[in-house]
């Protein structure tokens, strides 16, 4: 599947298959969402969730890695680092 197949599916077949083969990545907060960022095979899909209805009320799917910059700033990479590793 690709961006444009997901992009054709109805919003349930959507969710269906992002609850079946897609990765959870990250999560962002913004006033009225909370954004939900999903890997599903080569493009990443953003679901926006009302804050207090809790429903999606939008999808965005993309492929451009430019787009994943919002969410780089909050992984937190510490846990991956080795102190030892660096150190001479």
């Amino acid at each position: 599947m690709n961006v444009f197949d997901f992009h054709v599916l109805s919003e349930k077949q959507q969710l269906d298959t992002l609850e079946k083969t897609g990765v959870f990545i990250a999560e962002r907060h913004r006033p009225f969402y909370n954004i939900k960022l999903f890997q599903l095979e080569g493009f990443y899909v953003e679901l926006y969730y009302h804050t207090h209805f809790n429903v999606v009320v939008n999808v965005n799917c993309f492929s451009n890695t430019d787009c994943l910059d919002p969410y780089l700033q909050s992984i937190d990479l510490d846990s991956l680092i080795e102190p030892d590793h660096y150190t001479n």
